[in-house]
């Protein structure tokens, strides 16, 4: 088992290597783009909204980017907008709706805005925000963002320059969000990316809804409020009055520290994309991984192996699906894959047993094909990873097939210390100990690797010559006579 795991392992780490981790130069470069760019875009609607220019001065990533889980690349990501409201937050009433989901009153706080001095040039657009029961209105902050952007935009006729590139702007809505297209002008390397800005309003505890899961110890404070529509309403009076909460910085502290969490996460979203599971948004799987880890209750259990922890969370995936419930974390009444139509519940189920069965049968090509396109596998079979470590596997399996010689075959040696190099390389691995000794046993065991993928080839002809040594009544070749280790 160790050797199966040992394996696995090796190739989960080189599509992660290739297929899944952001590129240092790719994240920077993003992050150097979408700054430079938004900050134009920012100092122009303060110029065409004075609300905007005095309420809202923070940002912040939002979604995998701030919680480090984004898989491939950087080319598209959520940035939240925090806008504040200009009264006390104590006068906001916040009831409980569907579970997910709050309404937000506001009553007289609102209603003597229009008494103060700077109405007419600051706060006179808050006055559509609220409809006549006084409930504020996430489809009407949405649109006045989203008209904010536009017109600054329109301003900027559309493009910016960042350090001599011109960017060309355009934004446009995309279900509930509203989407910030950012895309280089020709004559220079093709460059996009697809920003969401997302309109939030930022409480802090102890204020919070009732009803939700409250986890001692945690120093996140501040919760939000979405503009997102619960789209399981059909009465669009309640969907507009219905705010998604979100408590990403308490997730964000909740996974922190959990070692091989976040590279196990990033896997099985990429096993997700492949096996085009659309339905199944990024935040279903880290609702997932968030109750593994209350479960669990212990941050060392993360230290397990890569493959065991994929091959856990692949089942709890499929157990979830199987079981069409993906609670959402901070209320279990709120089921996120509700809606699962059938017939995709059926797909997907096959699908993740699929993987499953491979992963527990060895089968290699079979889960990193689970996880790749074919476009992708056909270029993970031209990496020079590949090409090296490709026939190990099989050689592994197939030594038994020479036990007809009456010599022992002298790859059972070598095979003897590759498993103790890699056992010890393991022990290392989970002690978290990269040093001199670390890198001197894994430069022996590729070596030791490359000597047995060698000797197949070897062992192959001989057993070969043997063979045509037996249909013509020749004496048996020794393999000392065939073979001389270097």
């Amino acid at each position: 088992m160790a050797s199966k795991k040992r394996s696995l392992d090796l190739y989960l780490g080189e599509v992660f290597k290739q297929f899944i981790s952001i590129k240092d130069d790719d994240f920077k470069k993003s992050q150097n783009v979408f700054k430079s760019v938004f900050d134009q875009v920012k100092q122009k609607m303060g110029e065409q909204c004075n609300y905007f220019k005095k309420y809202g001065s923070q940002i912040m990533y939002g979604g995998s980017v701030s919680d480090n889980i984004k898989v491939g690349k950087m080319d598209e990501f959520d940035m939240d907008i925090v806008i504040r409201l200009p009264i006390s937050y104590a006068d906001i009433i916040i009831e409980n709706e569907e579970p997910g989901f709050v309404k937000l009153k506001i009553t007289s706080a609102f209603d003597n805005l229009d008494k103060q001095p700077d109405w007419e040039k600051t706060h006179k657009v808050t006055r559509e925000w609220r409809d006549s029961e006084k409930y504020l209105l996430q489809n009407k902050f949405r649109q006045w963002m989203h008209k904010n952007v536009q017109k600054a935009l329109n301003a900027m006729e559309g493009k910016v320059t960042v350090n001599g590139d011109v960017y060309l702007l355009t934004y446009k809505e995309s279900g509930p969000a509203y989407t910030l297209n950012i895309r280089n002008d020709e004559g220079t390397e093709k460059y996009a990316l697809d920003v969401d800005l997302v309109p939030v309003i930022k409480f802090m505890y102890p204020r919070a809804p009732e009803g939700y899961r409250v986890i001692d110890g945690l120093q996140a404070k501040d919760w939000l409020v979405v503009p997102k529509p619960n789209k399981a309403l059909s009465d669009n009076t309640l969907k507009n009055r219905c705010w998604r909460l979100s408590f990403q910085e308490q997730e964000r502290e909740i996974i922190k520290d959990c070692k091989a969490l976040k590279t196990t996460i990033r896997l099985v979203k990429k096993l997700r994309d492949a096996l085009e599971m659309r339905a199944i948004a990024s935040y279903y799987i880290k609702s997932l991984f968030l109750k593994k880890v209350y479960e669990t209750q212990d941050k060392a259990y993360w230290q397990n192996k890569v493959s065991v922890l994929f091959r856990t969370m692949v089942e709890e995936f499929y157990v979830a699906i199987q079981k069409k419930e993906i609670p959402f974390f901070w209320n279990c009444d709120h089921n996120l894959i509700g809606g699962l139509r059938e017939s995709l519940q059926k797909i997907y189920c096959d699908k993740l047993k699929n993987v499953i069965a491979a992963i527990d049968a060895n089968d290699i090509e079979k889960v990193v094909g689970a996880l790749l396109t074919a476009e992708e596998m056909r270029e993970f079979k031209k990496s020079e990873f590949y090409l090296k470590h490709g026939e190990l596997e099989p050689l592994l399996m197939t030594s038994s097939s020479v036990s007809s010689f009456e010599s022992s075959p002298p790859d059972s040696a070598l095979s003897s210390q590759l498993r103790t190099l890699t056992d010890e390389l393991d022990s290392l691995r989970i002690n978290n100990e990269r040093d001199q000794k670390f890198e001197e046993l894994e430069g022996k065991m590729n070596k030791l690797a490359d000597r047995v993928s060698l000797l197949e080839c070897r062992m192959n002809k001989i057993e070969m010559a043997f063979s045509q040594s037996q249909k013509t009544c020749s004496p048996v070749i020794q393999l000392d006579d065939l073979i001389q280790i270097n």
